[in-house]
């Protein structure tokens, strides 16, 4: 699983403290790491007639390279082979063309700051990846971006598959995803928490009857998939919750101090070609936990 990632780099603060946690992944099998710096198009000097100007290129990408020599020897120095990429372009689009060229299973795309009104930015390159990509991306969320002190980030570093919670709206969608929790059984993982949220808006306009049925059906198969990632050697708690799943899933990644939360891109009432505004999208946008993020 995940041999080859690919870890889109812009050096901003935490970059490699990030690195060294993604190291982790080594734990599910990756044994290479591809760093890619992009040199925004957007930014680079221009000519009205000319386009921009090599020059600007070459001495942007000397000292990309100069920033990229301690990332690639700390994935050396952790026994993985490391590759460096820098690439002039769009930046989500740079990074879905290497991705696809270098035959990666994985895209790490980090968000790394938040807005002034605390959340993460909107409409960020990581949005793109994951709206027009088709690969597994893992977002994580290094705890210094969010006031974490030393403690909380050697903690998050040490093992970032401690304690997953797997949301589940039983979508085919969501099945798949749980053939990528089994897939992590040696990656020290501790505990599986498995959860379902009944969309409150439309089990109010159920009958009482109606409902128990509903909560019947739910408790049943949340017991099923218990059952089943116990089988392969996982511990599991179940939650069943009636909200507003968008809102209840972050709630309860606090509540059980989760360290990854792994989900389907798309669910129910997913529209094709639009991540904005589904349940995975505003986990990701503001859950303080890191996101696998998987295709269904």
């Amino acid at each position: 699983m995940f041999k080859k990632i690919l870890y889109p780099i812009k050096f901003e603060d935490f970059s490699l403290d990030l690195l060294s946690c993604i190291l982790n992944l080594k734990k599910v099998g990756t044994e290479e790491i591809i760093l890619l710096n992009v040199i925004d198009v957007a930014k680079l000097l221009m000519d009205k007639y000319e386009g921009y100007h090599p020059e600007n290129v070459k001495t942007l990408t000397e000292m990309a390279k100069l920033k990229m020599a301690e990332a690639i020897k700390r994935i050396e120095q952790a026994g993985l082979k490391a590759k460096q990429r820098i690439e002039v372009g769009i930046p989500y689009r740079e990074i879905l063309r290497v991705a696809n060229e270098e035959a990666v299973e994985l895209i790490v795309s980090g968000r790394q700051k938040k807005s002034t009104l605390g959340e993460i930015f909107i409409g960020s390159n990581t949005d793109k990846v994951i709206r027009y990509g088709k690969l597994p991306v893992y977002i994580p969320k290094y705890p210094a971006v969010y006031g974490g002190d030393e403690a909380a980030c050697k903690k998050y570093c040490s093992n970032p598959f401690f304690r997953i919670l797997y949301p589940t709206d039983w979508s085919e969608y969501a099945l798949a995803v749980l053939q990528y929790i089994k897939g992590l059984k040696n990656a020290g993982v501790e505990e599986v928490i498995v959860a379902h949220i009944m969309d409150e808006k439309a089990m109010g306009l159920q009958t009482f009857e109606k409902f128990k049925e509903f909560e019947k059906i739910d408790i049943e198969k949340l017991e099923k998939v218990k059952q089943d990632l116990e089988a392969e050697g996982f511990n599991v708690k179940t939650h069943l919750r009636v909200g507003k799943p968008r809102y209840d899933l972050i709630k309860v990644a606090r509540e059980e101090d989760v360290t990854l939360i792994v989900m389907a891109a798309h669910g129910k009432g997913y529209v094709k070609g639009i991540l904005r505004g589904s349940v995975s999208r505003n986990v990701i946008e503001y859950s303080d936990r890191s996101v696998l993020l998987v295709r269904g």
